[in-house]
């Protein structure tokens, strides 16, 4: 017997998973989706969420489907199955759930362009940027000033909006965000933050307990100006804000990589060209886990040096072209040994969450 879940969303069932259509131009982490996937999980279940190829997905689902598991198939004019999330050709629906099935596509058909595929003019560069900082655990402390600080310093926005869900549709207020995360607390709370400025936004917002306190990560998207000039002075930036961030917060990680992407920051189920590394920050823990010394940084990376003077950050950036270098990237991975990489990488950013279990 195939399990399922009595849910609004579901259209139809398998082996293991639920499929739940839609055939929005602009699908969001709707209260529904949200409620499906949570529902799904409970029953031990998976949920594929099926569109039309013309469909896309705002950030916030995007996010929502990487942190459950979930997944996405987008379906063509002439029924042609797309994995939304990687890009590979699919015979069935439920082919998605297994990465290591693809549809025989020969290589003409796989290449072709047609005119609905073809780039849209209107695509401009995006700033990706994840930051995780430690909050410690005082009265006082509020969650929300790492997003206010970067929104503010990268796009020159300000958070209007948040929500467990989307629309992000409670008035943005860092005292009542606070009592919300209070009130979940030891659990997790993940809230969707919209903002307003000069440049759009979207941002996810993680809060976790740890020994010590919370440990706070921000994912914010930015859609850069469509001036080429101007947004290789954001992107150039990115390395200066990380160290004024790490010199006001105590960060544990941030990365920042840019990529190309519609000016609405909704993501298309068609792959574009890779992301490219901007700049990265490591806070004291990932700077001792590396065995980096600031001075050597500095010379061989053109590293800066933030935070308290004992016990620095370093940022490390990739611009040296004035865009992202994934040489540079290299450049600087390379030198270390991939157990130190690991650690702090891998390991730094859950630290604290770990030592609260």
């Amino acid at each position: 017997m195939v399990e399922s879940v009595e849910h609004p969303l579901v259209d139809s069932v398998g082996d293991g998973y639920v499929v739940s259509y839609s055939a929005a131009s602009v699908v969001q982490a709707s209260e529904g989706r949200t409620s499906l996937i949570a529902e799904s999980a409970r029953a031990g279940l998976r949920v594929v969420f099926l569109t039309p190829s013309s469909s896309r997905l705002t950030f916030g689902m995007m996010q929502l489907l990487g942190a459950t598991r979930s997944k996405w198939v987008a379906r063509d004019a002439s029924g042609a199955l797309t994995d939304g999330l990687a890009g590979r050709p699919l015979a069935e629906v439920q082919d998605v759930l297994n990465p290591a099935v693809a549809r025989d596509t020969a290589p003409a058909e796989a290449n072709a362009v047609t005119s609905a595929d073809a780039p849209d003019a209107a695509q401009r560069s995006w700033l990706h940027l994840t930051v995780s900082v430690h909050l410690q655990a005082r009265e006082e402390t509020r969650v929300g000033g790492a997003l206010a600080f970067l929104a503010d310093r990268v796009a020159n926005a300000a958070p209007t909006g948040w929500g467990v869900h989307e629309p992000a549709g409670l008035v943005w207020d860092r005292d009542n965000l606070n009592r919300y995360v209070r009130a979940r607390m030891p659990r997790e709370s993940r809230v969707h933050v919209a903002g307003h400025g000069g440049l759009a936004t979207s941002a996810l917002m993680r809060v976790t307990r740890s020994a010590r306190g919370l440990v706070e990560e921000t994912k914010l998207l930015v859609a850069l100006a469509d001036d080429d000039a101007a947004a290789q002075r954001s992107i150039s930036a990115v390395p200066g804000v990380f160290a004024d961030l790490a010199a006001t917060e105590s960060v544990l990680l941030g990365s920042a990589f840019v990529l190309r992407g519609a000016a609405d920051l909704a993501v298309s189920s068609r792959l574009g060209a890779p992301p490219l590394p901007v700049a990265m920050v490591l806070g004291p823990r990932a700077v001792r886990d590396l065995g980096l010394e600031p001075a050597e940084a500095e010379e061989r990376f053109g590293a800066i040096r933030a935070g308290r003077p004992r016990i620095p950050s370093i940022v490390l950036p990739f611009t040296r072209e004035g865009s992202g270098s994934w040489q540079q990237y290299l450049d600087v991975a390379g030198s270390f040994d991939p157990a130190d990489v690991a650690r702090a990488f891998v390991n730094g950013s859950k630290r604290e969450v770990a030592r609260a279990s």
